[in-house]
């Protein structure tokens, strides 16, 4: 868990560098290292606004040749904690978190390992697969590859071949 002890801190802007497990963020291991995180917290009266970037190295598999690769994914996002009663149930707000009074610490464990989940690319693609050429064509199949147990459907297509469908 990424939790941050606020007490030591009054009203003003810190700055914090963490550089947590991939566990502490109950991510997979395999999948993440190097995590690398920096925080701005701004402290106010009865609010703290978190600004935050999170930079790590994943392991990814490539859409287009199944090749294991890593990459550099980075991501930022800021939040708010707030008063429960500043929080209106009825607006879709995402970025804002309750604070109760006399709260010792903020969790960031959920809001950083969204971030960095969201920053893996959707389409992985490992440097120089773009310029491999890939069989795009296979042939047709000949009798001798279609299983057995299909053969009824091979008769049923013969019959429709006829048809105006």
């Amino acid at each position: 868990m990424l939790r941050i002890d606020i007490r030591p801190y009054a009203r003003g802007v810190y700055d914090l560098d963490f550089e947590p497990s991939p566990e502490d963020l109950e991510v997979d291991a395999d999948s993440f290292s190097d995590i690398k995180i920096g925080v701005r917290l701004d402290i106010g009266a009865s609010r703290i606004y978190v600004q935050f970037r999170v930079a790590a190295t994943a392991r990814l598999v490539c859409d287009r040749t199944l090749v294991d690769f890593d990459q550099h994914v980075k991501g930022s996002y800021a939040v708010v904690f707030v008063p429960p009663k500043d929080i209106d149930p009825e607006d879709e707000a995402d970025n804002l978190f309750p604070l109760e009074a006399g709260a010792e610490e903020i969790d960031l464990t959920e809001i950083i390992r969204d971030t960095l989940l969201l920053a893996v690319p959707i389409r992985k693609i490992a440097p120089g697969a773009e310029e491999e050429d890939l069989p795009t064509a296979f042939g047709r199949p000949t009798d001798e590859d279609i299983d057995p147990r299909w053969a009824a459907l091979k008769d049923l297509r013969s019959e429709s071949d006829g048809d105006d469908r």
